[in-house]
């Protein structure tokens, strides 16, 4: 009995992480993409130009010019939020053996396209919503059904939705750990390192 206790636990705590590292990860590329905004030239034609862009990519969806356009302090408040957000899920992190320095090297390795690809694209938009669902079904908080319906992603340029990709989930959140475990080492090496030469 104990046993299986300590392996619904360890189960708990390694989805725990997950889900902070992969929520810590949205937060900052939504600052950083925020942040990029701001460089941007924000005018009538180039909103234009991006309206009818997105007509052609996502043609089920109306846009109009006026969807491009915003002003600095929402863009602003937007990388303030997130900010705050991205700082709560470090807490958490930390709270379950992650430090902020091993999370925000591995959040700087991701948005440089240095590992796990897949979450930069699409994974920071649809695992922190599986991720928190197969957390609250550990937790008894939701049932089998509801855990499976939440497992689903959306296609940008038709709208519908499709079961998801468990292979691709698996293979990404399997590469995730072992780059937090990566860093962590490297970061350990580097910090006895100077340790011993002081």
């Amino acid at each position: 009995m104990q046993d299986i206790t300590t392996k619904h636990l360890n189960r708990t705590i390694r989805v725990l992480r997950l889900l902070a590292v992969v929520q810590a990860y949205h937060h900052y590329s939504m600052m950083q993409l925020n942040r990029e905004l701001l460089q941007i030239d924000n005018n009538w034609q180039d909103a234009e130009k991006m309206s009818n862009l997105m007509a052609i990519l996502i043609p089920y969806k109306e846009y109009s010019p006026t969807d491009f356009l915003y002003s600095t302090n929402e863009v602003t408040d937007t990388i303030l939020d997130n900010y705050d957000k991205f700082k709560h899920w470090i807490e958490i992190a930390e709270s379950v053996g992650i430090s902020e320095k091993t999370l925000t090297a591995f959040c700087k390795s991701v948005d440089n396209l240095q590992s796990t690809f897949h979450l930069k694209v699409l994974g920071h938009i649809f695992y922190p919503l599986w991720l928190s669902a197969l957390f609250l079904y550990l937790n008894n908080a939701i049932s089998k059904t509801q855990l499976q319906k939440s497992f689903v992603e959306y296609t940008f340029f038709t709208g519908t939705s499709k079961p998801a990709n468990f292979f691709e989930f698996r293979k990404t959140v399997l590469n995730i750990e072992r780059i937090i475990f990566q860093i962590n080492e490297k970061q350990m090496f580097r910090s006895i390192k100077k340790s011993s030469i002081k």
